[in-house]
């Protein structure tokens, strides 16, 4: 059986890291529907964490589009757009971009690191040190996200 595994992580205006997610799916589906369900899980913890600005990067250009074009056609996605599009307007300001994989480094290993895992792991206080040094290493490929 197939996995999927997803990473979130959130950074300050800064670029520090304050918050991260991983976990994995046992019935992994078609890899754009795994990328816009991470969007939307993400989406949700930004609005449990009470943040009000935010921006979504995400390596799928497909889905990004999706979300921009306020699609909701595709039979594999639609629903999610949906929930993505109504999710936007609890925010002041939420905007999504595309980022290739190399800019989206760091969620890309925290999601294959989640195909270890056996339940999810939050981290928000602390910080992993190796998640860190990874964010840090790979800071300047992406804007921050808060």
């Amino acid at each position: 059986m197939e996995r999927a595994g997803r990473g979130i992580l959130a950074r300050s205006n800064n670029g520090s890291v304050v918050s991260a997610w991983v976990g994995a799916e046992q019935n992994c589906s078609d890899p754009i529907v795994e990328e816009a369900s991470a969007i939307r899980r993400a989406l949700v913890k930004a609005k449990l964490k009470g943040w009000n600005r935010i921006e979504i990067q995400c390596d799928c250009k497909v889905v990004v589009d999706k979300i921009m074009e306020e699609n909701n056609q595709d039979a594999r996605i639609g629903t999610i757009v949906e929930d993505i599009m109504n999710m936007k307007e609890d925010f002041c300001t939420c905007s999504f971009s595309f980022r290739e994989r190399e800019g989206n480094y760091v969620s890309h290993e925290l999601a294959k690191f989640a195909l270890n895992l056996v339940t999810d792991i939050q981290w928000k206080d602390s910080v992993p040190a190796w998640l860190t040094s990874l964010a840090r290493r790979h800071m300047g490929a992406v804007a921050p996200i808060l």
